[in-house]
């Protein structure tokens, strides 16, 4: 039987190869997010470190109080400057999703297609062969009767 040569090989090819450039590009920007998240987490972490600072049994000077207490105003920026850019970087992680996910619709149609046409084609070569057993099955048999 020969093997079947899906016409649009090619094609699916370079929709995989699409694909696959997009997943990567959700990855990256899935990365951001995950990195961005995780700076604002351990930003407001040390924020309440620095904040909850006891002074006790030591004398902390006005310099270290308003040191610390700068330090604390530098990190609120930082962990809001990083919640903008969280923000920006979900919007980009969904329109990078949404292309993914084209790519991989446009994928998955070509692959059902290839698979059905795969199916279509041995199927038909399957009945061609049982036709031609069938035939020679039939001369044989009449070349029995023939020769009796």
């Amino acid at each position: 039987m020969k093997k079947y040569k899906f016409r649009l090989e090619r094609l699916l090819e370079l929709r995989k190869h699409k694909e696959r450039i997009w997943e990567t590009k959700l990855a990256q920007a899935t990365g951001k997010c995950v990195l961005l998240e995780n700076y604002i987490r351990d930003a407001q972490a040390e924020t309440v470190e620095s904040a909850g600072f006891s002074g006790g049994s030591l004398i902390y000077s006005a310099a270290d109080i308003q040191a610390r207490e700068l330090y604390r105003k530098r990190l609120e920026r930082e962990i809001e400057q990083a919640g903008e850019k969280l923000k920006n970087a979900r919007v980009e992680r969904e329109d990078v999703n949404r292309s993914y996910l084209t790519a991989s619709r446009d994928r998955k149609v070509l692959d059902r297609l290839k698979e059905r046409k795969t199916e279509e084609y041995y199927a038909q070569q399957r009945r061609e062969e049982a036709k031609i057993m069938n035939e020679t099955a039939m001369f044989q048999l009449v070349g029995r009767e023939g020769g009796e």
